[in-house]
This record gives structure tokens, sequence and C-alpha cells, in this order.
């Protein structure tokens, strides 16, 4: 029997991230999808915050509250200490930075690209609706902007995040990003050049390649082409 279960939509970007960290150490997984819509009250019980993901580990609880861990977060650093994923880097240093990038990740990228950006335009293409281009157009040239800047700056000649090495900085950066990917054009790589090879790397990487091949063909069904947001 498979260990892990992650509950989740591939869609979402937290998804990606731990998706990713399991990918990394060849894991094996289940995955159950959830209605993030209508939540199933199975669900807010092992969620009570009321997101996606959730990770199961059955070596520590089948069914129920036991054995599951809510939060992307709190899921790769158990993971890490579970499978020895060493994403973390190797040094207290290298471990704060690569924790930096990912909060940065989860809170400047993800209140953007996705509350800003992905849910005005995708969430009302699944119920008929007309995308917020309003709201993705400001978000996309006044707010991203400055945060491009920054993990521009902060690659500097490296094609990593910490320490010239793949970590969970990338995987977290590369899982938001990705997402702004799935939906519109990517950013000036003339202004931009080091974070867009970065996400062509990511892109290719064999962490993602599952995840994004499958988000594309569910958006596929809604979304016939990538807005231009410029």
């Amino acid at each position: 029997m498979v260990n892990f279960v992650v509950y989740g939509s591939p869609l979402s970007p937290f998804v990606r991230k731990v998706e990713a960290v399991l990918r990394f150490k060849g894991a094996a997984y289940d995955f159950e999808n959830v209605n993030i819509m209508d939540m199933p009250d199975w669900f807010v019980e092992i969620s009570p915050a009321r997101r996606i993901p959730v990770l199961r580990d059955r070596d520590v609880g089948a069914e129920g509250v036991p054995g599951t861990i809510a939060d992307s977060s709190a899921i790769c650093l158990y993971l890490d200490r579970k499978l020895d994923t060493g994403l973390y880097g190797k040094t207290a240093f290298e471990a704060g930075r690569v924790a930096w990038f990912e909060e940065y990740a989860d809170t400047e990228l993800a209140m953007n690209i996705g509350m800003h950006m992905f849910r005005p335009l995708v969430f009302p293409l699944f119920t008929g609706g007309k995308p917020d281009l309003d709201t993705a157009r400001k978000a996309f040239n006044e707010a991203l902007p400055p945060r491009f800047d920054y993990l521009e700056s902060a690659l500097q000649d490296s094609a990593y995040f910490v320490a010239d090495r793949f970590s969970l900085a990338d995987i977290a950066v590369g899982a938001l990003m990705s997402q702004l990917g799935l939906v519109a054009e990517l950013p000036s790589k003339e202004r931009w050049p080091a974070l867009i090879k970065h996400c062509e790397m990511i892109k290719a990487h064999p962490t993602f390649t599952d995840n994004l091949a499958t988000c594309e063909k569910v958006l596929s069904r809604f979304l016939p082409e990538k807005f231009d947001l410029s």
C-alpha cells in the first residue's frame, strides 16, 4: 500500500509544491481530488482552515484526522524530516533563506498571482461567466513587477535562489510562477532574464512536468489560449 495521500486539486500551486517534493524523492503517493468550492465535511475535519492541500501518511493514520497534516509549508517540512529531501539546504543559514523564499512565494506571489489573476481569470469560466481582465491586468502590470524585480535581483548570476542548488525555494517560487504561465504570457524576458530562465527551467523540471501537463489538459477545456495582459 502507498503510504502517502495528497488531497487537493492539481490546479493549486500549493498542491503543485507538495507534489514536486514527493516527486523529487521519488516517493509514491495517491491523489484524491477535493472540490474546493463545496468542501465535504470529512475534508474540513482534516483541514480546519479549509485550504488545500492536506497530506496523509498512512504509516501514522489511515483515516480521520490522525496521520494528516494541513498546509503546504508544514507538509514540505514534514516530508523533509521523513524523507531527508535535502531541499532546505546544507546549513542553518541556507535553511533560513529557503524558508524565506517559500514564505515570499506563498504570500507576495500567491496573493497577486492566485487571488488577483488566476481566480478572476479562470474561476468565472468554470461557471460560464466572463473573466475579470481588469483585475488581472492591474495585478500583472502594477503589483507584480516590483515582485519580479526582487526575484530577479535575488537570482543574480545563479540558476537557483539559494546556494546554487535546486531547493524548496525554487519549488515554491516555481509553483507560483508556473501558475501565472498556465493562463497568461510570462513577463518580459528582456526585463527579467534570470527569472524567466528560472521559469523555463521549472516548467521542464521532472518534479513539475506531470502536474503542469494535467493542469494544461484541464484548462484547455475552458481556456483555448492564454491571456495577453500587457
